[in-house]
């Protein structure tokens, strides 16, 4: 089992905690990307099958931006509790989830940097894009969501084919 939640925090099994000690299990520590991907994994199945229990991947001092003001800037949710409100207010329980990508890269003091695009479907809606970055921080025995943006993608109509005149060829070169 690669993760699990505990308490307020969701851990990266055995290595990440023998990484923030400063050792390694058997020479080999995670890479970003295995850790980006288990993470991703696990935050969207919680998301979807007990959103009540996502606020124990952040801490007290994370920063959850969400929904975009009218002059566009993210609304900034701080504290645990906050961040518990706003994910059992949402209607994201049972609604179909697909990740399409996770990229995820080494960062600030042995963080993570994950990046993730798919799309949720809430039943009796329309499918939504979305794109989520998180920073994943150390903390003893794993990881704990820092900083977490989501953006839904607006969908953009679709535009008719537009016929293009073919003109005939001339040659300009031999005249």
């Amino acid at each position: 089992q690669l993760c699990r939640l505990r308490g307020s925090m969701w851990a990266f099994g055995a290595r990440a905690m023998a990484a923030k000690a400063g050792n390694s299990v058997g020479g080999v520590l995670p890479h970003p990307h295995v850790i980006g991907n288990a993470f991703a994994q696990h935050y969207y199945k919680i998301l979807n099958e007990s959103p009540e229990d996502v606020h124990k991947f952040y801490h007290d001092e994370s920063i959850l931006g969400r929904k975009p003001n009218s002059d566009g800037t993210l609304t900034s949710i701080t504290t645990m509790r906050d961040i518990n409100k706003h994910f059992v207010s949402t209607y994201l329980k049972g609604c179909s989830m697909q990740i399409d990508n996770v990229d995820s890269q080494p960062s600030h003091e042995g963080g993570v940097l994950v990046l993730v695009s798919g799309s949720f479907t809430v039943p009796d809606a329309m499918k939504r894009r979305f794109t989520q970055s998180f920073f994943l921080a150390p903390q003893k025995g794993g990881y704990f969501v820092l900083n977490d943006v989501l953006r839904y993608i607006p969908v953009e109509p679709e535009t008719p084919p537009v016929k293009v005149q073919v003109l005939p060829l001339i040659d300009y070169f031999w005249v």
